[in-house]
């Protein structure tokens, strides 16, 4: 595994977070979906009795997902990581994205901050992003809460930065960013606030951490995560077009609880329909279609 998953361990279990750890590979639970936390280029399988083994120790999950490593996996299999793994000074850039960049840099301070002023400044900007999102309730998280949970991690300054974006001294978006060794470099989380986009604070955010990272730190690889079926940020599509990120793809691996597996292998013919009555529930169906598809690829 990777060096620091130790402190990883410990940060999680800091913040009450249930895991375990199997193997050496720390498995945690993000929306009822069980899943490893590490570099993606990392190879995650593990066999179907201890898939169901793992799935069974986290009781109010749906299923395991994990992936198997960058390895030239053909395209068709759909499932990817979005990565970028060099970096792209302003003449290496298209005119019209040098000059985004530019302008975004021109309005925008970005720097590397503490815990502290994200928890006593981000929330602000946390709750304004959700404005962007359509069909997404605002989370319900007082701003204490979100506090309480920033300040952890000022013990955790190791493995996880914060970045800021500053317009006139004011915070207007951050991002969190977890640190893999030097092997990757994972933009966990990144918050704008939407009154001030026309200011280009994306631009002058990513080209500064894509310059720290991969052109000063020399990480192998920077993601901003796997493919988005769910969330309505286009993020990754930015990524490609603007900094020439590209989709680095892997074979996906399920488990389902029985009741689901069930439940998808009764439904599947008629997804479309069902899947119109709740977006998590259409996310699921696009998932076993993609799980399918990697199946049928590796045939």
């Amino acid at each position: 595994m990777f060096k620091t998953h130790e402190r990883f361990i410990e940060y999680y279990k800091r913040i009450g977070a249930k895991i375990e750890v199997y193997k050496g590979i720390i498995w945690t639970e993000y929306q009822k979906i069980v899943q490893p936390l590490g570099p993606a280029k990392l190879d995650y399988s593990v066999s179907e009795e201890e898939a169901k083994l793992l799935l069974s120790r986290f009781p109010g999950s749906l299923l395991i997902r994990y992936t198997t490593g960058f390895s030239n996996i053909a395209e068709s299999n759909e499932w990817y990581a979005v990565i970028q793994d060099k970096f792209l000074d302003l003449e290496d850039i298209p005119s019209k994205n040098r000059s985004e960049i530019r302008r975004g840099l021109r309005n925008c301070k970005v720097s590397l901050v503490d815990a502290e002023l994200v928890a006593d400044k981000g929330y602000e900007v946390f709750i304004a992003a959700f404005e962007r999102y359509r069909d997404v309730k605002r989370p319900q998280i007082e701003k204490e809460e979100f506090k309480r949970k920033i300040d952890i991690t000022r013990d955790f300054e190791d493995i996880i930065d914060y970045w800021g974006v500053f317009y006139q001294n004011k915070l207007i978006a951050y991002a969190t960013v977890y640190k893999y060794d030097n092997i990757e470099a994972d933009y966990s989380t990144i918050k704008f606030h939407p009154n001030y986009l026309k200011l280009y604070p994306s631009y002058a955010l990513f080209y500064t951490m894509n310059k720290y990272y991969l052109g000063e730190k020399h990480f192998e690889y920077v993601n901003d995560g796997f493919r988005n079926i769910l969330h309505q940020t286009n993020i990754q599509n930015f990524l490609i077009e603007k900094f020439k990120f590209r989709k680095e793809y892997v074979n996906l691996k399920i488990i389902y609880k029985p009741w689901i597996n069930y439940l998808l292998d009764t439904t599947f013919p008629v997804r479309y329909l069902f899947g119109k009555l709740n977006p998590k529930l259409q996310a699921l169906y696009k998932l076993e279609e993609i799980r399918r598809i990697c199946d049928e690829s590796n045939k």
